[in-house]
């Protein structure tokens, strides 16, 4: 005799007949089906059927068939069927092919997607048929990180946040997953638009029970976020539930909301209002209908109340199915009830947010990276590119992560302390809030490939910065250094190459001991008011192997007890009117001494050389000798008296 409810499994038709199911099948979850089976074989090879396709045919005079299908993922041997005793019980439970998701654990990051290319990208590794019927345009995430957690928690708390939700479509080879965020997504089983109330269980495409609960949820949802980029903005968004029914002020307010722009908290608000109002009205009962499967649509006629009679959303079903028994002349049919709850077709059904979003417990280390040859690699805001130790699918280069803000020992507008981590070197990474999504690095560490720029612990009273030359070896840095060792203690600071120093006001050092300068090259010193320089305890020696020039635009002046020139060759010029040399003795020693006067007029010249007397009113020279030797020797004398006397007088 035909049977109105089949199982058809690996092992073909016939070897294994259907005796019960029963489970529970609802939107956005998995669903767990008990099928309960019967054979004459005794030693079936469990793993042969382990892993393999179940489908439960449901036969309808009226309708298509309808089937429960599912991936067998336990099945068990069961003994000797109770009350038939020619049948060895087996016991499978079977689950939607997307289940395979829960049975791994794995980190992964996601930058520039958007929820629904992210669930293409996992079930496309995984071999999941799925069908979209989303109406929304998501919002792209820069930065998406799955964190030791499975792939099916890690898309579904983030169909969950998005207000996306899933059914499955049965078909005699399998199921099909449909993605839906809204009415459109749904649809009504061939030959199950209508499904009448009727009291007779015996009824075969009846309902029998009906219950209406309206339930108090939130009046208000409101959400705010923070968004370093616009840190002013207002991102505070709130919705209200014109369907609360609550007394008072019944507000939930989320933080952080995981959005960065008003836009997409605007949206995050609605579906949260919406998540809330879906679970205001529900109706229950239970039906012998097979037509009622979760995410498809009927309509309730001959209600006890006419408001119900309207077409509804299915929301979940639990099964219980058995079949007749398998004795010689038995009938073919069975028994079928099926609990629902459903909420009215014009409201929009969101999932509940309950899958745990993943928490870090405490910082870790990562390593800076960016494209190949670059040793510093960053943006404007001083954020750095990084290759955590968990991430095994990236490929350590600028595209290994999202930026990565750097904490800072000062920061403020247009001033702080700013050191850029550079590629290849250990950081220190906590997370904002514990979200994975939000990497910040608060520190750097050194390691076997990157020592300390000094050795320790020999030198471990040294405290200091060393820079490195981008590009350069290990020579070229700049350093500032402090000793701290007793006895020894020394600030130490070097430049690469140049070094700047400005000093708005005033600058003072006191050197208590010693200073010693060297210039390689030019020493050039400019001072826009007076320059002094004071020597109380010693002497001034300037040298030079080359000329020493002396420059004023008025008068150079020198005032000592005593003045000393030595000079092998001295020249002496000047260009003004008037030169003045004025002392109680002044000493010229020279091999020769040149002295060249043009003068319209001497008033006054006066030099004595043993004997050599010069002035206004006369020459006077007393010496043992007056040589002359020349081609002609003038004299004029107008004077009254004319005398010369010595020993000697050539002319």
């Amino acid at each position: 005799m035909d049977r109105v409810i089949v199982a058809h499994t690996p092992l073909g038709d016939g070897q294994l007949l259907f005796k019960s199911l029963s489970g529970t099948e609802q939107l956005s979850a998995l669903y767990a089906f008990e099928v309960e089976l019967l054979s004459h074989n005794n030693n079936i090879a469990l793993k042969t059927l382990l892993g393999g396709d179940l489908a439960v045919e449901l036969k309808d005079q009226q309708a298509p068939s309808r089937y429960l299908t599912g991936k067998i993922t336990q099945i068990t041997h069961a003994g000797q069927a109770t009350g038939a005793e020619r049948y060895t019980l087996y016991r499978a439970i079977i689950r939607p092919a997307v289940w395979y998701l829960t049975q791994n654990r794995d980190f992964r990051i996601w930058q520039e997607k958007t929820v629904p290319e992210i669930l293409h990208d996992v079930f496309k590794a995984h071999h999941i048929l799925y069908e979209n019927r989303l109406s929304w345009r998501y919002r792209q995430w820069d930065y998406c990180v799955q964190y030791q957690e499975s792939d099916f928690d890690f898309i579904s708390r983030l169909m969950e946040h998005e207000g996306i939700y899933y059914y499955f479509s049965h078909q005699a080879d399998g199921q099909v997953l449909i993605l839906a965020d809204g009415p459109q997504a749904h649809s009504v089983l061939a030959g199950h638009e209508n499904i009448p109330w009727s009291t007779d269980e015996h009824h075969s495409a009846g309902i029998s029970g009906w219950s209406a609960t309206d339930s108090i949820t939130p009046a208000l949802y409101s959400m705010d976020d923070y968004d370093f980029r616009q840190p002013r903005a207002r991102l505070l968004e709130a919705r209200q539930n014109p369907h609360s029914g609550a007394i008072g002020r019944a507000e939930v307010f989320d933080w952080p909301g995981r959005f960065n722009d008003r836009q997409q908290g605007e949206f995050y608000t609605r579906v949260r209002q919406q998540e809330f109002a879906a679970q205001h009205q529900q109706m229950a009962g239970s039906a012998s209908a097979c037509g009622i499967a979760p995410g498809y649509l009927f309509r309730l006629c001959g209600a006890p109340r006419r408001e119900d009679e309207r077409q509804y959303l299915t929301v979940s079903t639990s099964w219980l199915l058995s079949a007749s028994p398998y004795n010689s002349g038995a009938a073919g049919g069975g028994d079928r009830l099926v609990s629902f709850t459903l909420v009215p077709d014009d409201i929009n059904w969101r999932p509940l947010r309950q899958t745990r979003w993943p928490k870090t417990h405490g910082p870790q280390t990562a390593e800076v990276v960016g494209p190949y040859g670059e040793t510093i690699w960053t943006d404007k805001y001083g954020r750095v590119k990084l290759k955590f130790r968990w991430d095994r699918h990236g490929c350590g280069d600028d595209s290994s992560s999202c930026w990565v803000r750097v904490s800072s020992s000062w920061a403020g507008w247009k001033y702080g302390a700013l050191q850029v981590p550079r590629v290849g070197e250990e950081v220190v990474v906590d997370f904002i809030n514990g979200d994975p999504d939000r990497p910040i690095i608060t520190g750097r560490v050194y390691n076997q490939q990157s020592m300390p720029p000094w050795d320790l612990p020999s030198a471990a009273t040294r405290m200091g910065f060393m820079s490195r030359s981008s590009g350069g070896t290990m020579d070229n840095a700049s350093y500032l250094f402090l000793d701290d060792a007793a006895g020894n203690e020394s600030f130490t600071m070097h430049a690469e190459r140049d070094m700047t120093i400005s000093v708005e006001n005033d600058l003072h050092m006191r050197v208590g001991g010693n200073r010693q300068e060297h210039t390689g090259g030019d020493l050039m010193v400019s001072v826009d008011g007076r320059w002094q320089q004071q020597v109380t305890g010693g002497e001034i020696l300037i040298s030079s192997p080359h000329k020493i020039t002396l420059k004023s635009d008025t008068t150079i002046e020198m005032d000592a007890p005593v003045s000393t020139v030595n000079a092998r060759s001295h020249a002496y010029t000047t260009t003004g009117f008037n030169v003045s040399i004025n002392g109680l003795d002044i000493k010229m020693n020279a091999m020769s001494v040149g002295t060249t006067i043009s003068s319209n007029e001497i008033k006054s010249l006066a030099c004595t050389f043993t004997g050599l007397s010069l002035s206004k009113t006369g020459i006077t020279m007393q010496t043992n000798t007056i040589k002359y030797s020349g081609t002609q020797l003038m004299v004029d004398l107008s004077t009254v008296r004319t005398l010369m006397s010595g020993l000697f007088l050539y002319m």
